[in-house]
């Protein structure tokens, strides 16, 4: 009679099916090749994966090795997710949900999935989406001083890192998570301000940490323009572009490209006509920089179902500081869809939509969905969240999964 087992060899990386007889004890061993098993475990979602580390080491082994977790994000990468996190009773909860295909012009209706939450507390902010993975930053007392300490998270695996603190006596930090894509690396980049006595709120120091080195620290880079970044800032191709104001009563009057490979800043003059404001948004349009806009009729740029278009700049030459225009006038449906919400504008999707959202959730929670090419706006609810009414909501698109464990050699 045959018995059959399975094995694993750890040196080939493989798992092999072995048969053998009661007669001659001799085995005939059928290997798995490690690239079948990546196939394999490719269509499990991120949640498995994190439970499969645990089935062995040899499991665990092939599950952290750099080539499956690169794959694996890829993948990801091709059916982008959209993520919210809540904050509530100081903690911040995570959830994600599909991106909606196809939609027709009527009401829709997505359930999220929740994945994990982190500790925060009033002064945590959100400082960068990349790549699966965020930067929080809070502040913290540390033997009667105040510093401000940012964290890694990542929402689908359930991990934080804090990082070290930023080296400064300064109290205000703001902080920026970038990556390069040609050397694959991530990075922090923080500024600091004094907050107290001092009207000048330009930042005077400048430091960058770069992940994945033996030694975690932060290093001073120059700038040549000392400037106060204003909002969140977007990575595109290398490169962090974020709104910044240059004096203390000048308003945000420039944008702000740092080069995440060579640490350089350089400045983007807004075009003549351009009025950048607190609820105007960078955004990615096809590989080039964007920025969107309501028509101004608020005075501080709300959009709400009075608005009557939408602005689109987007960046042709950096150098020469030119911009195109692009004016979408909002169709008849825009006032009865939006009623009575205040809405900020939270991106561009790959098909060209501009999706926007409350600040705070309230009965419901609500996506919109605008479409220029038709002039359609549709209206998306996302589903039990009946939890979480009146929290500060944050939405992210073009969500990817990241399996990757992450520790100080990041």
């Amino acid at each position: 009679m045959k018995t059959r087992r399975q094995d694993v060899s750890e040196d080939a990386l493989t798992i092999s099916r072995q048969s053998s007889t009661s007669i001659d004890r001799r085995e005939n061993s059928e290997a798995i090749p490690t690239d079948l098993i990546f196939e394999i475990l490719l269509k499990l979602p991120a949640k498995s994966i994190a439970r499969c580390r645990c089935v062995s080491k040899l499991w665990s082994s092939i599950l952290v090795r750099p080539d499956f977790t690169e794959l694996f994000l890829t993948r990801s990468s091709t059916l982008p997710q959209l993520l919210f996190s809540f904050e509530k009773n100081s903690e911040l909860f995570f959830f994600t949900a599909p991106r909606i295909q196809n939609p027709d012009e009527n009401s829709s209706l997505v359930s999220p999935s929740y994945h994990t939450k982190v500790p925060i507390d009033r002064s945590s902010q959100i400082c960068g989406h990349v790549r699966g993975l965020l930067c929080l930053t809070h502040l913290r007392v540390l033997k009667g001083r105040k510093e401000t300490v940012p964290m890694i998270c990542n929402p689908n695996t359930g991990q934080a890192l804090p990082l070290p603190k930023v080296k400064t006596r300064r109290v205000k930090v703001r902080s920026f998570l970038v990556y390069d894509p040609i050397e694959k690396q991530f990075k922090v980049l923080s500024m600091t301000w004094p907050c107290y006595g001092n009207d000048d709120k330009n930042c005077k120091e400048y430091q960058i940490l770069t992940l994945g080195t033996q030694t975690l620290s932060w290093r001073m880079i120059d700038c040549c323009l000392p400037h106060h970044p204003a909002h969140d800032g977007i990575c595109i191709d290398g490169c962090l572009y974020y709104q910044a104001m240059v004096g203390p009563l000048s308003g945000i009057s420039t944008i702000v490209c740092f080069d995440v490979r060579s640490e350089k800043f350089n400045f983007v003059k807004k075009a003549r006509g351009m009025a950048l404001y607190g609820q105007s948004a960078l955004v990615n349009y096809e590989g080039r920089l964007g920025a969107i806009q309501s028509d101004g009729l608020h005075i501080a740029g709300i959009i709400n179902s009075q608005t009557r278009s939408l602005e689109l700049w987007v960046l042709v030459d950096a150098e020469k500081h030119e911009w195109s225009r692009h004016v979408y006038v909002l169709p008849p449906m825009w006032k009865n869809v939006v009623a009575e919400a205040e809405l900020n504008i939270v991106g561009r999707t790959s098909t060209n939509e501009i999706v926007l959202s409350r600040h705070y959730s309230s009965v419901a929670f609500y996506l919109f969905y605008y479409n220029p090419e038709r002039n359609t706006v549709r209206r998306v609810e996302i589903q039990g969240m009946d939890e979480f009414k009146h929290s500060r909501v944050h939405t992210f698109l073009d969500h990817v999964e990241d399996v990757k464990l992450m520790h100080y050699n990041l």
